[in-house]
């Protein structure tokens, strides 16, 4: 256990989920189907991660709509 304590903590990436997805799947293959719902439970991270990436972009995408002026200007006599 102590070989862990040394690790870094990097960011979790779609591609990270991908090798993992890929690794699960090979594992449910070689050793059954009790390894399924985790395999299940990284997929569906997986496809949460793109669903989350995709509507960040969306909204990146949008101009952000202006605000006008609630000021009026006032009139000399």
């Amino acid at each position: 256990m102590t070989e862990w304590q040394g690790r870094k903590r990097e960011p979790i990436t779609e591609e990270r989920l991908e090798r993992a997805v890929a690794v699960l799947a090979q594992i449910v293959e070689e050793h059954g189907p009790g390894y399924g719902p985790l395999y299940e439970s990284v997929k569906q991270e997986l496809d949460a991660f793109r669903n989350l990436k995709a509507s960040i972009g969306h909204k990146a995408e949008q101009p952000e709509p202006r605000q006008e002026q609630t000021s009026r200007k006032r009139k000399s006599a």
